[in-house]
């Protein structure tokens, strides 16, 4: 995993937007911290930023399993 400090250059790829509060919940409870929690100016829905990892996507996907 890498900090912040690590990237020169930071950019919207370099983030995991989450619209789904179950998941940012599991995600929360598997140890990850998001970056920022939002509100879409879009939508107005509520979201939560992850930077992106291979934990992080394979945690993902080990909740996707699970629906």
């Amino acid at each position: 995993m890498f900090a912040l400090k690590d990237i020169e250059e930071i950019t919207t790829n370099d983030f995991f937007f989450c619209y789904d509060e179950a998941l940012s919940t599991y995600l929360k409870s598997e140890g990850f911290r998001y970056f920022q929690k939002a509100r879409s100016i879009k939508d107005n829905k509520i979201y939560t930023m992850y930077l992106h990892s291979k934990e992080l996507h394979f945690a993902i996907k080990e909740w996707n399993k699970k629906q």
